[in-house]
């Protein structure tokens, strides 16, 4: 990714900061005053069955009328997409299965308000930014983010070059719609995911299918689950053991093989508004499910070192939006290979 030029580095200084972030389930906006507006966002996820097409000129109409004249705009975008570009490919909680092709929001947000200057970012290279400026030490040589909220997705920087390497497509880390490593019945692996596919990663593990894992599984009033949950497994209720140990399976599996993979992380944060909100018991079941030992592979594990390395962040721990401004003004480069 290309940075400001000093002349555009002028300009935007004297411009009003504000950063965005648009999820599945909200709108987040933030001035330079500090306040933030929180509204549902126009997603296939708050509104089930509505045209993308309908949601997408809903999401520019809101943007262009509450974003204030020549003002310096860093987004976090809930999409896959190519962040040169400021193209967005596709997002599950977003837009479902469509739109048909890709979406140029950049260049659709200037159309509409060329005051602004634009600056997209992938929600979780945003996130990324602000992990690493929180828990990022001098030693680290990578380290990964990973959200679990109502999408499924992970960026890793290299801070040896304070790069975040993606392919020509600008893409990397889409782990969410990636088949899940599951040992639940067929009924879970057979769930759909929103972008139209069946078994991902987000199909079983992400926010919004919480009931649906419920439902699956045979637990009673899974359309109460996201309420009940917490309190069910203080009881000890064996049902809701069996559901988290099933919803975070194919989180703990990518986290194995990114230790497998590549020695050189040294810190993985699993952070998104499911993962934070479920806290500690999440954490516990996690470390638990990283640290189970099936082969000679594994003969350097157990609770202890599962998480070393490993931390599950706590609400308001990460900050997409304050990561996405970091970006805009060069803290990491997103750099396409």
């Amino acid at each position: 990714m290309s940075t400001p030029t000093m002349t555009e580095d002028r300009h935007d200084e004297v411009r009003t900061q504000v950063a965005v972030d648009l999820g599945g389930t909200w709108l987040r906006i933030r001035t330079g005053s500090g306040e933030t507006m929180r509204l549902p966002s126009p997603s296939i996820l708050n509104r089930p069955g509505e045209d993308p097409a309908a949601l997408l000129e809903q999401l520019i109409e809101t943007l262009a009328d509450l974003v204030p004249a020549n003002a310096r705009v860093a987004m976090s975008c809930g999409a896959a997409m190519d962040e040169d570009q400021g193209v967005l490919y596709g997002s599950g909680p977003l837009w479902g299965s469509g739109p048909d092709r890709p979406v140029p929001l950049r260049a659709l947000l200037t159309a509409r308000r060329p005051d602004v200057a634009w600056h997209l970012f992938n929600d979780v290279t945003a996130g990324l930014a602000s992990f690493v400026e929180r828990f990022a030490r001098p030693h680290h040589r990578r380290v990964v983010y990973l959200t679990v909220s109502s999408g499924i997705a992970l960026r890793t920087a290299d801070l040896t070059e304070r790069s975040v390497p993606v392919d020509t497509h600008g893409m990397q880390g889409e782990v969410g719609h990636l088949p899940a490593v599951s040992t639940a019945p067929p009924a879970v692996r057979a769930l759909s995911c929103p972008c139209g596919g069946t078994g991902h990663v987000a199909a079983l593990a992400a926010g919004p299918a919480l009931p649906h894992v419920a439902a699956a599984l045979g637990l009673e009033r899974p359309e109460d689950i996201r309420d009940d949950l917490p309190a069910r497994l203080r009881s000890g209720d064996p049902a809701a053991r069996r559901l988290l140990t099933t919803v975070v399976e194919p989180v703990a599996e990518i986290v194995r093989t990114l230790r497998c993979l590549d020695p050189r992380i040294d810190l993985i944060g699993i952070g998104g508004g499911y993962a934070e909100g479920l806290g500690d018991t999440y954490r516990a079941e996690l470390i638990r499910q990283v640290s189970e030992i099936r082969s000679y592979a594994d003969r350097d594990t157990g609770p202890d070192r599962a998480g070393h390395r490993l931390r599950l962040c706590r609400p308001g721990e990460v900050d997409p939006m304050a990561g996405a401004v970091a970006l805009a003004h060069g803290a990491l480069t997103v750099t396409k290979h």
